[in-house]
């Protein structure tokens, strides 16, 4: 009983603090920075796998795991852009800068993830300089590096899953595709819990243990899956891209992207709650400080700049009564004569 009493507190504090934090904007920011994204980012994914798979069967695999979200049509559509894409180039150089763009496309959707982990932790990186700017852009990478090896991690099992099938399959005919289907499901609750449990550790500047990030990321898959069968038959049902006819693909990832980050800004949130709540020590990096300590020096720059203001005010005040002191005279010098 106290189990369940601590596990609704804890979602209900987690509640009110991911209102609090208003994760509708934030969510629609990096539901377009996704957008422009994420054609980098699996044209990365998919060049890894390529190594050990045949580019074909790695696009393919990518568009089936889409698909199920927002339908095979727009999922075809991304796969037709990944399909597309390639660097070109007669020179060195334009090879070069194509890397580099692709590079940073592909890891400007978890900078910004970054920066809206930092904010549910309520630390903050500290002034960046160029380094800093890079070593955030190589742990934003990293994750792009965390998907591929997943993917790569879900094609093998599901290669030897198929293998272990035709043989089970000569014994019990039955009971193969119902084996089959309940351990691709644990494998994929396993890997997308794995994916939280690294947004949760990897990208927000703090000092936390991965035991507190699982059972967080637990929490959040749970509400990805069932959000994913709401939001499959909203999709379904109701067909809220139809209106907009051959942007209807762009429309949906933008959808999708954006309940599915305000699934994860409240798995954060509840991760934070349950630290609190075991008294986890959760300290930042070295690369964070506590957020106060730049909103105080936003204060006192706002202070000075408020004293600035007022002394110009003032300023303009005083120039103003000289003027109507000199306009009365005028009149009652007139008045005289």
């Amino acid at each position: 009983m106290n189990f369940f009493k601590t596990f609704f507190s804890l979602l209900k504090k987690a509640y009110f603090s991911w209102n609090r934090n208003d994760p509708y904007a934030r969510s629609a920011t990096i539901a377009y920075y996704t957008l422009f994204s994420l054609p980098s980012l699996l044209i990365i994914v998919v060049t890894i796998a390529s190594y050990f798979f045949k580019r074909q069967a790695v696009q393919g695999r990518i568009t089936d795991e889409i698909g199920e979200f927002i339908g095979p049509d727009s999922a075809n559509a991304i796969e037709a852009i990944v399909a597309n894409a390639a660097l070109s180039g007669d020179s060195t150089w334009a090879i070069i800068v194509g890397v580099a763009l692709l590079l940073f496309g592909a890891t400007g959707v978890f900078f910004q993830l970054k920066k809206a982990m930092n904010n549910i932790w309520n630390v903050a990186a500290k002034k960046s300089n160029f380094l800093q700017l890079l070593l955030d852009r190589v742990i934003s990478f990293g994750m792009v590096l965390v998907i591929g090896l997943l993917l790569l991690v879900s094609m093998v099992i599901s290669a030897l899953l198929a293998i272990l099938s035709d043989h089970i399959d000569q014994f019990a005919p039955g009971v193969t595709g119902f084996m089959v289907d309940v351990t691709n499901f644990f494998i994929s609750f396993l890997i997308v819990t794995t994916l939280f449990a690294a947004v949760f550790k990897l990208l927000p500047d703090i000092k936390i243990r991965w035991r507190i990030t699982y059972l967080g990321a637990v929490l959040t898959t749970i509400l990805f899956l069932i959000g994913e069968k709401i939001l499959g038959f909203y999709f379904g049902s109701s067909e809220p891209a139809s209106v907009y006819g051959g942007a209807s693909s762009v429309v949906l990832l933008l959808l999708w992207v954006y309940y599915t980050c305000l699934i994860l800004f409240f798995g954060a949130e509840f991760t934070v709650q349950f630290a609190l709540h075991r008294n986890e020590k959760v300290v930042p990096n070295k690369y964070g400080e506590p957020a106060i300590y730049q909103e105080m020096e936003k204060l006192e720059q706002k202070r000075v700049q408020l004293q600035e203001e007022k002394k110009i005010i003032d300023t303009l005040k005083s120039n103003l009564d000289l003027e109507e002191e000199k306009q009365n005279r005028d009149k009652k010098d007139s008045a005289e004569k």
